[in-house]
């Protein structure tokens, strides 16, 4: 079923989006190739790679009818492959057709697959890669590790990148839910109670940036930088076009 790998419909459920998550996507595949091609021939003794909100595998966009690959055949269709992927989503039916996609891979017995909330099931996968890297082997590596956030809404929570950034030599892309946070940051600001905004940003912070940008232009750049700073906080640093390595 060589279709299930390709971008064409083949049956099964797919997710719709926006034409703009192609260009997201884009992105990805590019960064995943860059990534995989140049760390394969170090003496990792794993490259794992990670999709917490993975989807059914093939999305269609709303408008046009298209149909194009999602994150994680992708990353199965990558130059280069990993040593396991780790594939979760909260939607069982979802988690079913992309197993049934990732079955015409050759690289089908690497995937393991996870139902449930991914901010709950990242303690399970950090807890098998962790057990990968504990013991000491001459002349190897622990483990290079890649992962993908990509939240529907903005189902991440802080919590779950903390937990992913314990993991030594873990590469994290995270999408920023721009509309998502717009749609619900009226109501969080005004509610008292924790809610999702305040579980994806980590604390509260956010709404004293809300409080003097949410008028203005600008308030998701200052959101970003104050993303980006927790990120630094955990170790993280920007690097830019031109930098040195």
């Amino acid at each position: 079923m060589q279709e299930y790998l390709e971008a064409e419909d083949d049956g099964l459920i797919m997710r719709s989006s926006g034409s703009w998550a192609l260009k997201k996507l884009d992105y990805l595949q590019r960064y995943i190739d860059a990534f995989i091609t140049s760390m394969r021939d170090k003496p990792w003794r794993a490259m794992h790679y990670i999709d917490l909100f993975a989807g059914p595998g093939k999305c269609r966009v709303q408008d046009s009818d298209e149909i194009y690959l999602g994150s994680p055949l992708i990353a199965l269709k990558a130059p280069y492959p990993f040593t396991r992927y780790y594939f979760v989503d909260l939607d069982s039916d979802k988690i079913s057709a992309l197993r049934e996609r990732c079955s015409a891979s050759p690289l089908a017995d690497r995937v393991n697959y996870f139902v449930g909330d991914s901010n709950q099931v990242v303690h399970e996968v950090a807890e098998l890669i962790s057990a990968i890297d504990q013991e000491f082997i001459q002349g190897q590596w622990p483990s290079l590790n890649l992962t993908f956030l990509d939240p529907a809404g903005i189902d991440l929570c802080w919590e779950t990148v903390e937990i992913l950034a314990q993991i030594n030599r873990m590469d994290l892309v995270i999408h920023y839910p721009q509309m998502g946070l717009s749609r619900f940051m009226p109501q969080a600001f005004d509610s008292p109670e924790e809610n999702k905004v305040d579980l994806f940003f980590g604390g509260r912070e956010w709404r004293k940036i809300y409080r003097k940008w949410r008028t203005r232009t600008g308030l998701h750049r200052k959101l970003i930088d104050h993303y980006k700073e927790k990120l630094h906080g955990l170790g993280y640093k920007e690097v830019l076009r031109g930098d040195e390595p």
